[in-house]
């Protein structure tokens, strides 16, 4: 069979189909068994990731304030020996750049793919990088249980596999060398901290190959020179802490390399002047200081200052979407773009500020306006509204809620099992069996409540933790109007405490009033469990989405959960550049639908599958990515019409 490269087609008119490979039959006896596993996106709110990630967040940050793993690589690499990375000297490159990978294999593999071939628009043709520029967050939720290699190692090494010896080599983890082999240098983000990047220093800074890529940087902050003074500079930035000194000595160094005219793009963990630009928006300009900025735009701060007019572009990725920054007319600053859409779930950009407020650089006050995003306003609210569908996408965190309902519930009727003359001695359930299940009821239902509470400490306890945990996820993220944010919340949990008994109310008129069984009658509890974990597990998964919509819509709350509880796979992004002498022209690329169906690619045999893991055999022969897509197409876009930038100006 003949061989077919793949095409990946792009443009602004009408999606194009991809061919996939088709590869030639195995030939020869030498080959390479290799396992891959299809992840599916992390769940933010199941309950045991919501812990999780609660205490890996604060393991990270704090051990990071004490122990800087990156001084012990600055020590291992001084900067005599860690000179920058050149790159093709012809002064005709092409330089990928992707972000916050290793969610979800669709989308993941689906960006690897693309990142891995060439584009062809209708009037072009943009060849793969020659380098694929990571952004960060290369790996959720953390890089731990071999987190980097089944959420990002496998779909990048299936998506652009090693080629394999015709001879088998001597040692089994020796590479075949590959000459003009494409390279892949990283920039860690949060996630990437959160095993206080060992994991990061294995994979990138010890020049070993990822699949196809090779891999050259020695430490988690790198710069590559290019011809004709362009200069790719990538910070790392940690968690909450400055910059440290080694790698500001390090950039301080770089920066006398720099000869008049050079231009610099700047790579960083994540867009922390639209935080800047939101504080001061917030905050009173009488009082507003250096001391009140973030860490990490403290620290970015720095390093723009240091380049000055050097300076051309900055990107991150961390937020999950695409936002182009640029400078008004007559201001100078550089392009500001987030582009990540490597991967992971998306999130919103209908809260993005346009225009935001003017930040200041080195004594400079930057006026910026929102020029490009992805995906646009309007449909980020569309894909923000479909968060009250909770119960359809998130079992496992319904199940939770039912489960807190059903102990609530239990703790409070076992507690009305005290005689007490206001209810006639009677349980609870037992009395609001008599009360019909209407509004004028409601008033009496509580006061039958607050009875109770009153006599069991530890329902009162438990009642306390749903409200003040409700209003901490209300609060978390939210630096403005704080108080009104924990009062959303207390609200918030009060109406899960009103569905709790309105629970128990409603199975006590069925099963006792209507149904007539005794209240210890075994079946009577046992309709009662099924009863309340389902209808608590429905209704509390649709008042848990119906009211992060209305947060989010009045209030501007619940800004990550609002999508990461609905791990929107699709409108990924990535960025295609081209260096060619004094211009720099950037194509910003949309993936609108990723692929969600899977087929072993030709010339690969496929040997087992055990849940999500496959296990292949690939030969010399098998090239090309390992799966493709069962439907054969894959389509490509622009965002936005492609951005221009001269050494000596900005086109915006």
């Amino acid at each position: 069979m003949k061989d077919q490269s793949i095409e990946f087609r792009a443009g602004a008119g009408q999606p194009v189909p991809i061919v996939m490979p088709h590869s030639t039959q195995p030939s020869t006896s030498n080959s390479r068994i290799e396992l891959y596993t299809q992840e599916a996106m992390v769940n933010w709110l199941g309950p045991v990731q919501l812990g999780r990630t609660g205490l890996q967040t604060a393991v990270a940050t704090t051990i990071g304030a004490f122990a800087d793993p990156r001084e012990v690589l600055a020590m291992l690499n001084p900067r005599d020996s860690n000179p920058p990375i050149q790159v093709a000297a012809d002064g005709d490159v092409w330089i990928d750049y992707l972000a916050d990978t290793g969610d979800g294999w669709d989308s993941t593999y689906s960006m690897a793919l693309c990142v891995s071939q060439d584009v062809k628009l209708p009037e072009l043709t943009l060849p793969r990088g020659d380098v694929l520029l990571l952004g960060g967050d290369q790996v959720y939720p953390t890089p731990a249980r071999s987190g980097y290699r089944t959420r990002f190692l496998d779909p990048f090494r299936a998506a652009f596999p090693a080629p394999v010896p015709k001879v088998r080599p001597a040692q089994q983890e020796q590479s075949v060398p590959q000459p003009g082999a494409p390279w892949i240098v990283a920039t860690p983000g949060n996630h990437d901290w959160y095993d206080g990047l060992r994991g990061f220093s294995q994979l990138f800074c010890e020049q070993k190959p990822i699949g196809g890529w090779e891999t050259r940087q020695r430490t988690s902050y790198y710069v590559l020179q290019l011809a004709n003074g362009w200069w790719i500079w990538g910070l790392d930035l940690q968690l909450e802490s400055l910059i440290d000194r080694q790698q500001k000595q390090y950039f301080e160094e770089m920066r006398t390399r720099l000869q008049p005219g050079d231009r610099v793009i700047l790579c960083t963990p994540e867009p922390s002047w639209v935080d800047e630009a939101e504080r001061l928006a917030r905050e009173d300009k009488a009082l507003s200081s250096i001391e009140t900025q973030t860490p990490r735009f403290r620290s970015l701060r720095e390093i723009e200052q240091l380049l000055g007019d050097h300076l051309a572009v900055v990107l991150a990725g961390d937020s999950h979407h695409y936002a182009r920054y640029q400078p008004k007319a007559g201001s100078q600053a550089p392009q500001r773009i987030t582009c990540g859409g490597g991967g992971a779930f998306l999130h919103g950009t209908h809260q993005l500020p346009d225009p935001p407020e003017p930040i200041n650089v080195g004594g400079t006050r930057q006026r910026y306006e929102l020029a490009g995003v992805y995906p646009d306003k309007k449909t980020s609210e569309q894909l923000r509204n479909r968060a009250w569908r909770l119960p359809t996408h998130n079992l496992p965190f319904c199940g939770m809620l039912a489960i807190l309902y059903l102990l609530f519930d239990w703790m409070i009727q076992s507690a009305s099992k005290i005689p007490h003359p206001a209810r006639g001695n009677r349980s609870l359930m037992e009395v609001l069996s008599d009360f019909e299940v209407s509004i004028p009821n409601i008033r009496e239902v509580w006061r039958q409540l607050f009875l109770v509470l009153a006599h069991s400490p530890s329902s009162v306890m438990f009642a306390v933790t749903i409200v003040l945990g409700c209003a901490v996820l209300s609060a978390a993220g939210v630096k403005r109007t704080r108080k009104l944010a924990y009062g959303v919340g207390t609200v918030h949990g009060l109406l899960h405490l009103g569905l709790a008994i309105g629970l128990l109310w409603l199975m006590g008129r069925v099963n006792i009033h209507y149904l007539q069984f005794e209240v210890e009658n075994l079946l009577q509890v046992l309709l009662f469990l099924v009863g309340t974990l389902l209808l608590g597990g429905s209704l509390g998964g649709l008042l848990f989405g119906s009211w992060m919509v209305m947060g989010n819509t009045l209030w501007g709350l619940h800004r990550e959960v609002v999508f990461s509880s609905q791990r929107i796979a699709d409108h990924k992004c990535f960025l295609r550049m081209h260096f060619k002498g004094d211009q720099l022209t950037i194509y910003p690329l949309k993936l609108e639908k990723v692929c969600r169906r899977w087929s072993v690619a030709t010339g690969v045999a496929k040997l087992a599958k055990v849940q999500r893991t496959w296990r292949l055999r690939a030969t010399p022969e098998s090239t090309g990515p390992r799966f493709v897509p069962a439907t054969g197409e894959l389509e490509l876009r622009l965002i936005e019409p492609p951005i221009e930038i001269r050494r000596a100006r900005t086109t915006p």
